[in-house]
Parts: C-alpha cells; sequence; structure tokens
C-alpha cells in the first residue's frame, strides 16, 4: 500500500523586519556603530594574537555581538560592522581575532580546517565568463562573517537581497510555483544527495536556501531510486531567478577594509562574488575572511518536514 501523500503546503506572505526591499533601508538599517573604547579591546587582542599570545576576552565587545546576534536572528538578517581594526596586523592575526569574536557569536563550524577561510575575488576575465542562474552563499550554518582586507575600487559591490521580500514577489506573481518552492527537490550537498525545499516554514520560523545548481547536478545525474524533478520545478526556479534580479530588491554594499559584514543565510541571500584560495596564495586586490558560525538559536533545519 501507498504511504498516505503528505499535503501540500499553504504559503502566507512573511512579515517582519527581515523582509525588505533595498528602498526600504538606509545605512542606519545596517551599520553597527562601534566606539574607540571597543576598538581599542581588538587592538589589544590583535596585538596579542601577532604576538602569537592567547587573545584577551572580548568583554566591552560582548554587548555589540549580542546585538549582532539579535539582528541576524529577528532583526534585518544582516549588519556591518565599521570602526574595528582588523586590517592593521596582519592576515594571521585578524583570523585569530575573528575566531575570537565568532565564539561571542556561537560556535564557529568546524567541519574543514582551517576555520577561517580565504576568499578573494575574481579575475575580471573569470568573473566576465559566469552565465547562468545566480549563486548564493548557502553554507549551512547560521551566520556568515565576511571580513574585509583589501577591496579595490574596481571590485564589484556586495550584492543582498531579502529571501523574505523574494518570497512574497513570487507569491504575487504566481502562487503555484512558489508551493513548488515548499516542495523538497533532490540535490547534491557536500558529495551526498538529500532533499531540500527552498523555502521553509518550522516551528513558525521562516528559512530558504537557493541551491539550483545542486539541484541540477542532482538531475543530470540522479541516485538509483531517485524521483525525477516536478514538471513545475524548473519555471519555478526561472521565476525566482528573475525575482532576485529585481533591482529594487537587490541591496548593494562596498565593504572598506576592516568591515566586518555579517548576516544570516537562511533570511538573506548574498550573490557569491569571491571563491576561496589557498592561504599562501599572492596577495590580491580584493580579500576577504570567512567565518561560518551556528548559533542557539538555529533555522537550520536537519530534516524537510514530512
Amino acid at each position: 500500500m501507498n504511504p498516505p501523500s503528505r499535503p501540500r503546503p499553504r504559503p502566507v506572505p512573511q512579515t517582519g523586519p527581515a523582509v525588505w526591499a533595498a528602498a526600504d533601508l538606509t545605512a542606519a538599517d545596517w551599520m553597527v556603530p562601534v566606539g574607540t573604547e571597543e576598538a581599542a579591546e581588538l587592538e589589544a587582542a590583535l596585538t596579542a594574537a601577532q604576538a602569537a599570545a592567547p587573545v584577551p576576552p572580548l568583554t566591552r565587545l560582548a554587548p555589540i555581538l549580542a546585538d549582532v546576534t539579535t539582528r541576524l536572528d529577528t532583526g534585518r538578517g544582516f549588519c556591518l560592522l565599521r570602526g574595528l581594526p582588523f586590517d592593521r596586523h596582519g592576515a594571521a592575526a585578524a583570523e585569530a581575532a575573528l575566531l575570537a569574536l565568532g565564539i561571542h557569536l556561537g560556535k564557529p563550524l568546524n567541519g574543514q580546517t582551517p576555520v577561517v577561510h580565504r576568499l578573494v575575488g575574481q579575475a575580471p576575465a573569470e568573473a566576465g565568463t559566469r552565465s547562468g542562474p545566480p549563486r548564493f552563499h548557502t553554507e549551512a550554518c547560521d551566520a556568515i562573517a565576511l571580513l574585509c582586507m583589501a577591496n579595490g575600487p574596481e571590485a564589484p559591490p556586495h550584492v543582498l537581497v531579502s529571501a523574505g521580500a523574494v518570497h512574497n514577489e513570487v507569491m504575487r506573481r504566481d502562487r503555484a510555483a512558489l508551493a513548488e518552492l515548499y516542495e523538497p527537490a533532490p540535490l547534491i550537498e557536500e558529495g551526498e544527495a538529500v532533499g531540500r525545499a527552498v523555502f521553509t516554514v518550522t516551528g513558525g520560523a521562516f528559512a530558504a536556501r537557493y541551491t539550483r545548481h545542486a539541484v541540477e547536478e542532482a538531475a543530470s545525474a540522479p541516485q538509483p531510486g531517485a524521483a525525477p524533478l516536478p514538471v513545475g520545478l524548473r519555471p519555478a526556479f526561472d521565476l525566482l531567478d528573475s525575482v532576485c534580479a529585481e533591482q529594487a530588491l537587490m541591496l548593494r554594499l562596498e565593504p572598506r577594509p576592516g568591515d566586518l559584514l555579517l548576516f544570516n543565510p537562511h533570511l538573506v541571500w548574498k550573490l557569491r562574488t569571491l571563491v576561496e584560495a589557498a592561504p599562501d596564495a599572492p596577495d590580491a586586490p580584493q580579500e576577504f575572511r570567512r567565518l561560518r558560525v551556528t548559533m542557539a538559536h538555529s533555522r537550520r533545519t536537519v530534516a524537510e518536514p514530512g
């Protein structure tokens, strides 16, 4: 006997501060002020790290980082810290201080070594050859911290979109397509076949992860016994891509050296403009360090609702 079919989800419009369009926001919505005493505390931490000494506790920064955690979980879903001297003591010290800071946000994701990854901008020729659907940061974590070490004038801006706003615009245009995006689709993540929907609501918490390339990779080389892609999924993806490209939804940021951009990838999608590079690779005109963190109140869904 076949198992009973799961009722199709009934999406509702998303609301709250994490649902925004670029025109709705000013710098005050995402910029986190940092005072001189807090900057001096990080300066001391960087100095210690540069001397290979233990990094002292970040007690003055702790309240700011608690506010950052709230912003990522129940606020706009992203923020930017400016005024911290991350870029003044070299990359190794900056990485150690970033890791110490990340511990205040949650648990740094240590599935790979090193924990802090070096990212660089793509070469202009390579960037110019990119085509196809957009790719977003979709790491299985609750917060991604991107520390700007260098960002030349030719570097493209960092583009963020609100997943909740994208959800609502898809709903406005085509409810049937939105329903498809609530259905689990087979995809390849870290070399394994899993099933995941773009949009989920678990325990009242909205979460969104868009990995079209991983779904299409799984469809091109299906696992034995895997179900085919639903007929309506590719058109739903096409609509989602067109909504993500709406200029009114896209917030463009241009980080400065020393800036720390943090975002919750389940609420805010950031276009990938950086690639991982070896720690000993030559300096690049656009350099970042990435730290991934899991937080106490996680929106990650280990299994899709069934």
